[in-house]
């Protein structure tokens, strides 16, 4: 295995060492060459992205193997706690009509204000324009796209989740809201019905940092075995929260998650057409726009901007 040749740069609020860092990310990158969907014979430990979700919390590690990222988005994922968030539709207006902070369409709130280091998906979306989510669950997509100033949407993703591990070697509980088992694709999965039981048994045998100890509150315990699947997703296009815990007694190793994702095609095609004011110069996202689109339970905490880039922004 080639050495880590990419400058790595500590956070301030960290605690754990270059060292520790690097160690974990060999850690990963062995885990990962075990499956053949990462890694070509040309590829290294390189090519992984890096991040460290919540630099005071030290198993907030996240190795990120990044196949693609364009209409459809690819990742491997390691993280010994992957910490709650969502993906949530972001809605673009005209800074002359809602200025942001206070001044936005009702039941919205800024995105600025709700995720540290958000950024517009690409260099065509004008950094002055207003960025929104919805906040008030009565505040429905289309009642956005009549508000005076609209520009266009940020469709987040979803994401189905393949756990690549062996239960015995590495478990995993994911938490995730109750509206995901809702959705067609999850309804037909029959093995989900075990793996919610299973997850109602066990949850409490996994270890949540205790600075962290309300991060799951609220979401449901599921543990998926080798091959199976959870797709994170709902039905109205709202966000699904989630997160994990892969800090159990009896684990010998961390445990490889698959995740393919895309925006529901759904909402792409009904959203209403960019104005002909923008049309020409505005460049769709591609990807996950994660940068975009992610909600984080710790948002005003939360450093999503790697340590480390990967093969591709994402």
């Amino acid at each position: 295995m080639r050495d880590l040749v990419r400058q790595l740069n500590v956070p301030e609020r960290s605690g754990l060492s270059k060292e520790r860092y690097v160690k974990f990310l060999q850690e990963c990158h062995d885990l990962f060459r075990r499956h053949c969907i990462y890694f070509s014979p040309d590829e290294d430990i390189n090519c992984l992205e890096l991040a460290h979700l919540l630099p005071e919390v030290p198993e907030t590690t996240l190795a990120i193997y990044l196949g693609i990222n364009d209409a459809v988005c690819n990742k491997g994922l390691i993280a010994p706690i992957l910490p709650q968030h969502g993906h949530n539709n972001v809605f673009v207006f005209d800074n002359e009509i809602y200025g942001g902070k206070d001044n936005v369409p009702g039941g919205t709130i800024d995105a600025r204000g709700k995720l540290a280091e958000f950024e517009p998906p690409n260099d065509t979306w004008d950094q002055r324009w207003t960025y929104v989510m919805i906040s008030d669950q009565g505040r429905t997509i289309q009642s956005l796209w009549q508000e005076k100033g609209y520009i266009d949407t940020i469709p987040a993703k979803f994401e189905d989740f393949t756990m690549l591990s062996d239960f015995n070697q590495a478990k995993v509980c994911i938490f995730v809201s109750p509206k995901c088992f809702e959705h067609p694709v999850n309804k037909a999965r029959a093995y989900l019905k075990k793996a919610r039981e299973i997850g109602e048994r066990m949850a409490g045998e996994f270890t949540v940092p205790s600075a962290i100890s309300d991060e799951f509150k609220g979401l449901v315990p599921v543990i998926i075995n080798r091959g199976e699947k959870l797709y994170i997703a709902t039905t109205d296009f709202s966000p699904c929260p989630h997160g994990w815990s892969n800090i159990h007694p009896d684990n010998s190793e961390l445990a490889v998650v698959n995740e393919n994702s895309a925006v529901p095609l759904d909402l792409a095609i009904a959203k209403p057409p960019v104005g002909s004011r923008y049309a020409s110069s505005l460049v769709p996202p591609k990807g996950s726009a994660d940068m975009t689109t992610d909600w984080w339970h710790r948002g005003e905490k939360t450093m999503r901007r790697p340590l480390l880039e990967g093969l591709f922004k994402g």
